[in-house]
């Protein structure tokens, strides 16, 4: 390779995440390894990479519950000869700028665009489509709508599971030049559409609604298979007339409003994002767990629903 270590992109798993890699690749020519996390897995993901790699983090925070071993991986990597530019544009404390920074890390943080607009700015990315990719990824991401193609994209993205399946996508909109939806592109999004008027429905038969204070809640347990989980935010909000849309998962868990600051909640449950749009590890107990993999998904979804009432009555999100 001509260097010690990888150069390797570590990023989100949506379409702003998908995005921000093919950004990182158009720009550099091509990376050994294109990384997939959610904000809580990151330190894990770092765990995986060698010394003396030279590393692009995009539309990843950080999670508070594990700043402290994020810090070390960068320190790690930084103190052996790498180099880490990390990029993103959900909120941070200034406490963790200054953390990450002190650990050697290079930190652009702008909330005035989506993950791929930063990486776009502060990299900057350069290439025929590069504000064609971020306007894409930023009409679904910062709940705009804006652009037609983001919608088509995003459905792209969530056609299988999978970081290989991610990477390949992130890979063809690189070298795309503005052309991002193409027949390939329109023949997923339409099998995809099918795919979300059954789980739309499901989402209505299936979530529950409840109020804590003086907020009304509308939760669903979404399978990993159900990849929208922007959608059905939108849909528990507007379909049960909620002030804060809570979605679950294994492992995780989603917020969504429009007028609450769900960030305050994600961060009592040791995670973070945007005021509107936040997310946080969930680590139920072993018998939850348990009974999640034999199918019984009720426990899960009422843990879940728990914690977050606990982090609402604990502050004020006003």
């Amino acid at each position: 390779m001509g260097r010690r270590g990888l150069r390797a992109i570590v990023t989100h798993t949506d379409l702003d995440g998908v995005a921000s890699a093919a950004l990182v690749i158009k720009t550099l020519g091509d990376v050994d390894r294109v990384f997939f996390a959610q904000p809580h897995q990151l330190h894990a993901v770092l765990c995986k990479i060698p010394n003396s790699s030279e590393v692009y983090i995009a539309d990843l925070g950080v999670n508070q519950g594990t700043l402290e071993k994020v810090v070390r991986e960068i320190s790690r990597i930084v103190s052996s000869g790498g180099r880490i530019r990390w990029f993103d544009h959900h909120v941070w404390d200034e406490a963790w700028l200054k953390a990450v920074r002190g650990a050697g890390a290079e930190v652009w943080v702008d909330r005035g665009t989506c993950g791929a607009g930063v990486v776009a700015k502060y990299l900057p990315a350069r290439g025929e489509g590069v504000d064609d990719i971020v306007s894409a990824a930023c009409s679904i991401d910062l709940w705009m709508f804006s652009d037609w193609r983001g919608n088509f994209l995003a459905r792209f993205v969530g056609l299988k599971e999978g970081g290989r399946w991610r990477e390949r996508v992130a890979r063809k909109l690189a070298s795309s030049g503005s052309n991002l939806v193409d027949e390939e592109v329109v023949k997923a999004a339409e099998a995809m559409m099918d795919r979300e008027l059954k789980i739309y429905s499901k989402v209505v038969r299936e979530a529950r609604v409840a109020r804590v204070g003086r907020y009304v809640i509308a939760y669903y347990l979404k399978p990993r298979s159900e990849h929208v989980t922007s959608y059905i935010g939108n849909l528990l909000i507007s379909r049960f007339n909620a002030d804060i849309a809570l979605i679950c998962r294994e492992g995780s868990l989603s917020l969504r409003s429009r007028e609450v600051n769900v960030r305050e909640i994600a961060k009592a449950l040791g995670g973070g994002g945007h005021p509107q749009a936040a997310g946080a590890p969930a680590r139920p107990p072993l018998l939850i767990r348990l009974l999640a993999i034999f199918r019984v998904k009720t426990p899960l979804l009422n843990w879940c629903f728990r914690k977050v009432a606990q982090a609402i009555t604990g502050c004020d999100h006003g």
